[in-house]
């Protein structure tokens, strides 16, 4: 029988989250819409007893979340946007 396993996430500003799971994919995939970073820090023991404290890469799966990267472009486009309209504001006075 396989046994169910306990994984403890948290991320740089100091939010923990634990989640019980049968592997870290199946945990990640379950916690990775509670944080917004890129990484986030796990600890958790293997199936033979080792313990293991790592960092992962969210989104994590078959379906990855895309309004991460729609969000940033959008955020680029909008600097790069305000950029210009401030370059147009000095040369033209007004």
């Amino acid at each position: 029988m396989k046994k169910m396993r306990i994984f403890k996430f948290w991320n740089e500003s100091g939010t923990e989250k634990e989640k019980e799971a049968m592997s870290l994919k199946k945990a990640v995939m379950s916690v990775q819409g509670d944080f917004k970073d890129e990484r986030i820090g796990v600890e958790y023991t293997t199936k033979k007893g080792k313990f293991i404290e790592t960092s992962v890469r969210i989104p994590m799966g078959r379906k990855i979340r895309q309004s991460i990267e729609i969000e940033k472009r959008r955020a680029r486009l909008k600097a790069e946007r305000e950029q210009r309209q401030a370059e147009a504001k000095e040369r033209y006075g007004s």
